[in-house]
């Protein structure tokens, strides 16, 4: 698989417990109290393209998901900004090809479409990936005991 196209997860709800079933996976440490059907009811939140909170889904050419990511209006780090580029999840075996720069990209443009000059993530260990995609680091912070990254970027960029 290397030909991907990210789609809304309102567009392919089917693959809301996909999705959430990879978040607590990849990130269920951070926040050990979420549950996964607190996930899948987040998600379910996220099926619309409209507003906040939105969710996309990237999809091979032959319809299997290869990733996602979630804008979301705040998050518990620091309430006071948004929106927030939230839990882009790639599948290991898709990994290395492109696919959360693409999402991460395309949340960023999403926001700027819903109108945000500025976009923010925090993330425990990929600000190499999201600098290169023109993220910049505002603060290193710590959440339940892991370290993190929380950084910036403009969405006009």
């Amino acid at each position: 698989m290397t030909a991907f196209r990210i789609d809304y997860l309102a567009d392919c709800p089917q693959h809301l417990a996909l999705v959430a079933a990879w978040q607590q996976a990849e990130f269920g440490y951070l926040n050990p109290a979420i549950t996964l059907e607190q996930r899948e009811a987040r998600l379910r939140e996220s099926l619309q393209g409209g507003g906040l909170p939105l969710t996309l889904v990237a999809v091979s050419d032959d319809g299997v998901p290869c990733g996602a990511a979630t804008l979301l209006p705040r998050t518990i780090t620091h309430p006071h900004l948004t929106p927030w580029l939230s839990t882009v999840v790639v599948p290991r075996a898709c990994r290395g090809r492109g696919i959360a720069s693409a999402l991460s990209l395309r949340i960023a443009s999403e926001a700027a479409r819903l109108g945000f000059p500025t976009i923010y993530l925090f993330t425990p260990h990929n600000a190499s990936l999201y600098r290169r995609a023109g993220w910049a680091t505002i603060e290193m912070a710590e959440l339940n005991g892991a370290p993190i990254t929380i950084m910036a970027r403009s969405t006009s960029v």
